[in-house]
Formats: C-alpha cells, sequence, structure tokens
C-alpha cells in the first residue's frame, strides 16, 4: 500500500507543455548568439537548468552564462511564458488527489515567479498547496535538488520525507528526488522517456493521469 501524503510536481512536461514558449525563447538566444541549433536541440534543454543547457548545449563559456540567461528571459518573460498548453486530464488527476487529502505541492527548475504565473493565468493557482522553483538570479536554487530540498524545508516534510514522492517527466526530477532521499515516479507524457527512467532508476514508471490516481490510490 502506498503511504505518499506530499506530492510534489514537476512543471515543464509534467503538468504543462511549454515547448512551444520555450522554443521560441531558445531561439531567440540563438539569434542573438547567432549559434547553429533548433528545436533538436532546444528538446533537450527543458528539465535542466538555463545554466546547465547554456553551458553543456549550446557551449557558451560560463562567463556569458548570465547574460545569455537575461537575453532568454526578456523574451521568455514578455512573450514565451504563456505559450503552454495543460496536459489532458493531469488538472483533473490533482483535484482528485486533493479530494483523497494529498498535498500538492510544485518543485520545478523554472523560476518560481514564473510558475505562479502561469499557474494563475491559467486558473489553476488554487489547486496547489505551495509552488517552489529556481529563484531567477539561479544563484540559491538553481538544480532540482536544491528545489527539492527547499521545498521539504519551506513545508516542515524534512522529516518525513518518506510520505513524499517526486513526480516529473525527466531524469533530473528522478535524480533529484533520490539525491534528497524521495521516492520518484516518472510519467511518460511529457518530454522523457521509459529508457531514461530506467537508466535513472525510477522508483515507478506509469504512462497516463489515470494510471498516476488508480496508483497513488491504492
Amino acid at each position: 500500500m502506498n503511504k505518499f501524503s506530499y506530492l510534489l510536481f514537476d512543471f515543464d512536461g509534467t503538468l504543462f507543455d511549454t515547448a512551444p514558449g520555450i522554443y521560441t525563447s531558445m531561439q531567440h538566444v540563438c539569434d542573438h548568439y547567432k549559434l547553429p541549433y533548433g528545436e533538436a536541440e532546444f528538446k533537450k534543454m527543458i528539465g535542466p537548468s538555463l545554466k546547465e543547457s547554456f553551458t553543456t548545449i549550446f557551449h557558451l563559456p560560463e562567463s556569458e552564462v548570465p547574460q545569455a540567461i537575461n537575453v532568454y528571459r526578456e523574451y521568455y518573460s514578455t512573450v514565451g511564458m504563456f505559450d503552454c498548453i495543460p496536459y489532458n486530464g493531469v488538472f483533473e488527476l490533482i483535484e482528485k488527489l486533493r479530494t483523497k487529502g494529498f498535498k500538492i505541492l510544485v518543485a520545478t527548475s523554472k523560476p518560481e515567479l514564473y510558475a505562479k504565473q502561469i499557474l494563475e493565468r491559467k486558473g489553476f493557482l488554487h489547486l496547489f498547496d505551495f509552488v517552489g522553483g529556481a529563484d531567477l538570479s539561479e544563484q540559491k536554487r538553481c538544480e532540482k535538488i536544491d528545489v527539492v530540498n527547499y521545498v521539504l524545508k519551506e513545508n516542515n516534510l524534512v522529516k518525513k520525507k518518506n510520505e513524499c514522492l517526486m513526480i516529473g517527466d525527466r531524469k533530473y526530477d528522478i535524480n533529484g528526488a533520490h539525491a534528497a532521499d524521495l521516492k520518484a515516479l516518472g510519467i511518460l507524457w511529457g518530454f522523457g522517456n521509459r529508457e531514461e527512467f530506467e537508466e535513472a532508476n525510477a522508483d515507478f514508471i506509469l504512462e497516463t493521469p489515470e494510471q498516476v490516481f488508480e496508483f497513488l490510490s491504492n
């Protein structure tokens, strides 16, 4: 029997298909720096922090990364941010989980401010007990482990880790959860795949919101 009471949801690729807005914002960065990348690379950049993506995928020098983040965010915060679509059945899942007594939290590498603004604009902010994300500077909270630990601390869950489950669509969610001593569920409606989750040793892998509800209700 599953005894989870606190569910930490990732954002990009888990709650929303944010690819359209992220891709146009990444293209803006490529245009600015005259970089030869496109959607094949952009897809890999959904999940990790911007700092990691710009360093390992765009191969920008570390000294240029803060400026590249500014270029990205100037565009994303005004044009790309709200160009996202809720995944079918996900918010219905969250509503049903709330009626079951689960506490629903967000743990995202997206800046916390942006995650809250998107949820508010789309009409879903009220479904979450807490929304935790990266700081805008990506200096204090950047990697998934940092965000997960922040969410746990802010919600007095550090001593209740066995009651917490991370739910996300990429290996970064699995790795961050495990580094924080949480169990992790990989979902297959986002940007990741089963092979990625198996390599990351995900504790659970499920395909649909309906399967997630059944799993958590047992």
